[in-house]
């Protein structure tokens, strides 16, 4: 028996162990049209997929997110690809929201999904078994393991005699218990989280009459198989040797046809005893109609910390599994098929688990949010008003809940769409790796965070991609050349491509030498290495030289080297350019506003903020107000308190970068391809297979030619462009330079 690990948990402080684990999650919705019926259209995604996949019917969509170590990854994810779900289906196509379909129209009408031939004979056989109503209902699975350190901890510690040295066998043994524990339980789950309190009319002929609180997680008219197909939870080698009897003999195609409550997952069914459990699927909850993803993290949090009690709770006593089991599932059945306009039949038993829980999780120290989920939960058992059973029970029109369930699908449908360039769950990254992420969960590529601070990405077990553009297809070397603005000019030079000129300079007393010849025209000054627009400071007329000294200063801040360049009237032009091909062309219009007449430029400023980051919800960097802006505006005569005139434009910073707020503004349709093939050729010289080209163009439409070569000016390269201001520019067409370049990683291997 497993009843002293409480004990050894305790002992030995190792309550953080027990509240580790590992979390994956499989939910289902059926897909239909605003008027409800279900969706005739094939799923918008290639099949078989690995995270967007179908069910049993071609309407019946499933999100699968990988395995974690956090219930905060899992949901992550799962907020993830539930909104690339959304946006990939037709304009006029909802997820119905609860787990009890809607009005299904003739069997002949309802597709099945056919991924593959076998896929497809394993649907019909169950469908004709156990008809397609019942197939038709959907839910939320959640896969947990238990924590490794955790089981290894116990087994060394307290239990290696007890279980002869054989840890496969006390790994099972505390899956069995949990297993066990789960199915006693589970009436509490139903209680809380019940929500398909009716059916719609032709579900099935034979309903109950009353509401109830989850005809799915009843025995009576759920998701079950018939009721000879029964499988012992004794011993993992009985539930192996009963399943495997059952398949055998026919009475079950595969495993998988075993509908139980809990699951026991292994490698195999023959690998379950000697190569142990890999996982337990728990299949009891409904979908959560109240929650965007179906499941909401106060569930996965309360889940968390009921899984983790039942681990320490009393096992059961080997000669009353089956007697006990047997009361579990008639406590189930009376709470799922009891009227949720009522305090339940089973409230003393309720009250009494809530207490034991709210002592567990004290004793243990639960983490905060487990005992925050645990106190929204007690309030649900204090008063059944708060269930999603009886809620729902007071959204029901005409018998049915097709209304709530509609207007529900649309809000949530409306707030997946409405941010359309960030993905929930990561906006923590920066906007490309987002737009990466998105894109490799429409194809079914498997994608791991491998660094969330600084935007690292793994697809397909195999491609690293730092914020959205850094990936192999760049050499180091070729990379080093691009981050050094001298070296960069002098292989551009070599190349016959027009470049700036300029000098560099070590010291500000270098640098003042030379002032009387330098500050004869505009300049901009640069750090040698640097990015997103540090330390830069242009100067569109001559400077005087204690401003061109502090900007020597400020550049030699960010490093020891700085160029003093001739500054090149005209418009910045960004090129990217993904394995010798212009992908994207955008103008670079630096940080500005538009007066007014009223408010001040640092009102302005706040305001166009708000407008890109919360109504356009573009991908572009906020403007910023800092020294370098009030420095910028003096040159213009301005400050941060003037009001400029209506419809005068105002510019807040002199340089063009988009990294410091300025608006991308897409013309790669529009640029004379000359400049295009200038881009390309800066590309070649340093040997970039990724790169933005940014090039001064005093008309993009007039062509360049060898006698006015001066009508293009390259300033720089960036083997790291940032892709999303051209995935979402402020003004212009979208260009899809994210699923580009992960077409060519692809391709290129």
């Amino acid at each position: 028996m497993l009843n002293q690990i409480g004990q050894q948990i305790k002992k030995y402080q190792h309550e953080a162990f027990l509240f580790a684990g590992h979390y994956g999650v499989e939910k289902e919705n059926q897909r239909v049209n605003v008027q409800g019926e279900l969706s005739q259209t094939p799923l918008p995604f290639t099949q078989p997929q690995l995270y967007l996949k179908n069910d049993f019917a071609q309407a019946q969509a499933e999100v699968a997110t990988d395995y974690f170590g956090s219930c905060q990854q899992t949901f992550r994810q799962l907020q993830g690809l539930d909104a690339v779900l959304l946006r990939a289906l037709p304009e006029n196509e909802l997820l119905w929201p609860l787990s009890m379909p809607p009005v299904l129209p003739a069997t002949a009408a309802i597709k099945l999904a056919a991924p593959t031939a076998a896929a497809l004979h394993y649907r019909q056989q169950i469908a004709q078994k156990y008809g397609y109503a019942m197939q038709m209902m959907s839910a939320v699975h959640i896969n947990f393991s238990l924590s490794e350190r955790l089981m290894r901890f116990l087994f060394e510690t307290h239990y290696h005699d007890q279980f002869a040295d054989n840890y496969i066998a006390f790994h099972n043994a505390a899956y069995l218990k949990l297993a066990q524990n789960y199915l006693r339980y589970r009436y509490v789950l139903t209680y809380l989280f019940g929500a398909s309190p009716l059916a719609e009319a032709n579900f099935a002929p034979e309903l109950p009459k009353n509401l109830v609180r989850s005809l799915h997680a009843s025995s009576q008219y759920g998701y079950v198989n018939h009721s000879q197909h029964q499988v012992s939870f004794q011993s993992v080698a009985a539930y192996a040797a009963d399943l495997e009897r059952l398949v055998t003999n026919g009475e079950l195609q595969e495993a998988r046809e075993f509908y139980s409550p809990v699951r026991l997952q292994g490698a195999s069914l023959a690998e379950l005893v000697p190569a142990g459990i890999h996982y337990l699927e728990l299949r009891t909850l409904d979908l959560d109609p109240y929650a965007a993803d179906g499941l909401s993290k106060t569930t996965l949090s309360f889940l968390h910390l009921f899984l983790a009690y039942l681990l320490v709770v009393p096992s059961i006593e080997t000669d009353q599994v089956s007697t006990v089991l047997a009361q579990a599932t008639a406590d189930n059945d009376a709470v799922a098929l009891e009227s949720p306009l009522t305090v339940s039949s089973l409230q003393d038993q309720l009250q009494d688990f809530m207490h034991n829980l709210q002592q567990f999780a004290q004793d243990y120290q639960a983490p905060t949010e487990l005992q925050q989920a645990l106190q929204e939960m007690q309030a649900r058992v204090a008063d059944y008003r708060l269930t999603p059973s009886y809620r729902l029970s007071q959204e029901i029109s005409a018998g049915s809940l097709q209304q709530f369930a509609l207007h529900q699908a649309q809000i949530f449908k409306q707030q997946a769409t409405a941010q359309p360039y960030q993905l929930p769950g990561y906006e923590h990254l920066d906007a490309a790796s987002q737009m990466v992420l998105a894109t490799a969960y429409r194809r079914g590529l498997s994608t791991q965070v491998l660094d969330g601070s600084v935007g690292l990405l793994q697809l397909a077990n195999r491609e690293v991609i730092g914020r959205g553009s850094n990936t192999r297809l760049n050499s180091q070397a070729a990379t080093l050349t691009s981050q050094n603005k001298l070296v960069s000019k002098k292989l551009l030079g070599q190349a016959g491509i027009v470049v700036p000129a300029g000098a560099e300079y070590m010291t500000v007393d270098a640098a003042l030498a030379d002032f009387m010849d330098l500050a004869k025209q505009g300049l901009v000054i640069k750090p040698k290495y640097s990015a997103h627009g540090r330390g830069v400071t242009v100067f569109q007329t001559p400077p005087t030289v204690d401003l061109f000294a502090a900007a020597i200063k400020q550049a030699l801040v960010i490093g020891n080297s700085v160029l003093v360049e001739n500054y090149v009237p005209g418009t910045v032009y960004r090129f990217v350019i993904i394995a010798d091909q212009v992908r994207a062309v955008a103008e670079c219009t630096p940080a500005n506003v538009v007066g007014d007449g009223r408010q001040t430029l640092a009102a302005l400023v706040e305001r166009k903020n708000q407008q890109v980051n919360r109504g356009k919800n573009l991908p572009l960097q906020p403007i910023t107000l800092d020294g370098q802006t009030d420095a910028d505006l003096q040159q213009q005569g301005l400050s941060r308190t003037t009001i400029p005139a209506r419809g005068n434009q105002v510019y807040l910073r002199l340089a063009a970068n988009f990294a410091t707020g300025a608006d991308s503004i897409d013309v790669t349709a529009d640029i004379d391809a000359s400049y295009k093939q200038i881009a390309l050729a800066a590309a070649r010289a340093l040997q970039l297979q990724v790169v933005g080209v940014d090039i001064v163009i005093d008309n993009l439409y007039q062509p360049v030619d060898s006698e006015h070569p001066e009508l293009a000016t390259v300033l720089g390269l960036t083997a790291q462009p940032d892709l999303a201001v051209h995935a979402a520019p402020y003004f212009g067409d979208a260009q899809p330079v994210v699923p580009l370049l992960i077409d060519q990683l692809f391709k290129s291997k």
